[in-house]
């Protein structure tokens, strides 16, 4: 009789356990399936192609492991810091950290307000935010490829009124043209990050420590800043790692003066598919998502860069 009845138990709790794997298996195998098949497989074969080469002529694989992509990429008559990919890269991160910082500049006094407002004004002005996403990327782009120029909107609003004798440098295509850009492409990235953040905080705590003779600015750095460090990371990595990778934008708005990684990639490959070049060269950026992914995730959880 006992045996008997610890046959039916364990019965039963193999067809729980096998019916809770279906359900788990039916919940997230599409998902996996979906991550397997278009991000890692992509990225797996990139990893691999950046280790062998391509024949110039047959423009055929050669499958025989090398690392001379990656010595390639700083190959040139100077050192190294002066090859064209390193000058690239550098500027990547630049051009990235400079929009990062702009975009956490103008979006937090904005998540803020929006945070202590009702739900109207969250509306109104997030829609007013989203109105140019509207459209598309390239479109946008575009835009701003008329404002910038010596003959662009900007300058000519500047000289007809009178302000200047002629075009300003500073709203000619190059760097702050890209930057500018990026800012304005990313920035809802960092606003609904903030304000996923600050959505959240007893703003009890801020009035309890004015009312206790706390400074505006010791209230921000001892109060605010630490419990919206999760959405400042998490829209820091929403703008940082596209701004890096970004080629539209550098390439209406740079007009052949910058070279970002992007471009350099897209160049490589489009002119002599050199698709080992640009695999080496991508990885760069891979690690640069890793390392940056990594060094969040030692401060905060993905549960709060989620803004759970």
């Amino acid at each position: 009789m006992s045996t008997d009845t610890s046959d039916s138990k364990r019965q039963a709790l193999m067809k729980a356990f096998v019916a809770r794997k279906a359900k788990l298996g039916l919940t997230l195998g599409p998902s996996l399936t979906w991550l397997l098949l278009l991000l890692m497989a992509p990225l797996t074969f990139m990893v691999i192609i950046s280790f062998m080469s391509v024949n110039s002529e047959t423009y055929s694989i050669v499958w025989e492991p090398t690392m001379n992509n990656y010595s390639g990429l700083f190959s040139g008559p100077g050192p190294f810091w002066k090859s064209p990919f390193f000058d690239a890269l550098v500027l990547s991160y630049a051009v990235a950290a400079v929009t990062t910082i702009l975009c956490l500049l103008m979006a937090f006094p904005l998540a803020y307000f929006l945070a202590r407002r009702d739900g109207q004004t969250f509306k109104i002005v997030i829609f007013l935010v989203l109105l140019p996403f509207f459209t598309m990327y390239l479109v946008r782009a575009y835009s701003w490829y008329l404002m910038f120029g010596p003959s662009g909107i900007i300058n000519r609003t500047l000289m007809k009124t009178g302000l200047v004798g002629g075009p300003v440098s500073l709203f000619d295509y190059g760097i702050p043209a890209i930057v500018i850009g990026l800012t304005h492409a990313y920035f809802p990235y960092m606003l609904l990050s903030l304000y996923a953040s600050m959505e959240g905080i007893d703003f009890s705590l801020v009035e309890a420590a004015r009312d206790l003779g706390a400074s505006r600015v010791g209230t921000l750095k001892d109060i605010i800043l630490p419990l919206t460090l999760p959405g400042i990371i998490s829209g820091g990595l929403f703008v940082f790692v596209p701004a890096m990778g970004a080629f539209v934008t550098p390439r209406f708005l740079g007009q052949g003066k910058v070279l970002m990684i992007g471009q350099l990639i897209e160049g490589r490959i489009t002119g002599q598919y050199a698709i080992d070049y640009g695999s080496a060269a991508s990885m760069f950026i891979v690690v640069s998502i890793v390392l940056a992914f990594a060094l969040a995730f030692r401060y905060v959880s993905i549960e709060e860069l989620g803004g759970v």
